[in-house]
């Protein structure tokens, strides 16, 4: 069966600067609007600061809700009448509730930057180079009620580099990402996109990285010490 999408209505629902790569991609597409957490004080002196993407929404056009929860009433009746086909889903920052899941036509799907399922949670590609790992990369997969939880769409890796840093891994997963929404997009419209479950005997759980992570155990090997600051 096609869902026969020439252009899926798309919703993003996106905060962090990782998404930023994937919205440009986006832009190319029937982006519908943009859902973002809402300005936050930044700095000494609490100075109301908007996230980037929302600035880049307004730029060029494209329509900006900030919900403070994306479990109120309101919102999801907003959101309702946008009508998407497809919600798309990147470091954004919030759980979402049955409801929300109900409302595109088509398809709920998040961009995540490990290789599902190591590293569900916030601090993914820390914990890839802080475990050692030789590779990672952005999984994207269906959006269900739990954590990182939904079926794999796609994977695509990259080696992580001898040097290679927490923000330069970041700022390169963040390019690699576009080409796989728009593959996963691609799949979808044409109804395509398998459904791998996830191994639940290989899953971890990584909690958002806290002021002690930073913290260094001199009583650890040099490697590993390495990795910890490079992460």
């Amino acid at each position: 069966m096609n869902h026969g999408m020439s252009a899926p209505r798309i919703v993003f629902l996106a905060t962090g600067d990782i998404a930023l790569p994937s919205f440009a991609a986006l832009l190319e597409n029937n982006l519908v609007a943009l859902v973002t957490q809402p300005d936050k004080p930044v700095g000494r002196k609490q100075i109301l600061t908007a996230p980037r993407i929302k600035d880049e929404a307004i730029a060029h056009g494209i329509p900006v809700m900030q919900p403070e929860s994306a479990r109120e009433p309101s919102f999801l009746d907003e959101l309702r009448a946008l009508e998407p086909d497809v919600i798309v889903v990147m470091a954004y920052g919030q759980i979402l509730s049955k409801e929300f899941l109900k409302i595109p036509r088509v398809a709920c799907i998040n961009l995540h930057a490990s290789l599902l399922p190591k590293y569900r949670g916030a601090a993914c590609i820390q914990a890839a180079i802080d475990a050692g790992d030789s590779h990672t990369g952005i999984t994207v997969m269906h959006v269900v009620r739990a954590l990182d939880a939904g079926d794999i769409i796609s994977k695509k890796e990259t080696p992580i580099g001898a040097k290679e840093t927490g923000g330069e891994l970041h700022d390169r997963l963040a390019e690699i990402a576009p080409e796989a929404l728009t593959e996963a997009l691609k799949q979808i419209a044409e109804d395509t996109a398998s459904r791998t479950p996830q191994d639940e005997s290989q899953v971890s759980y990584i909690p958002k990285l806290m002021r002690e992570d930073g913290e260094i155990d001199w009583s650890q090997s040099a490697e590993a010490l390495e990795r910890r600051v490079r992460a």
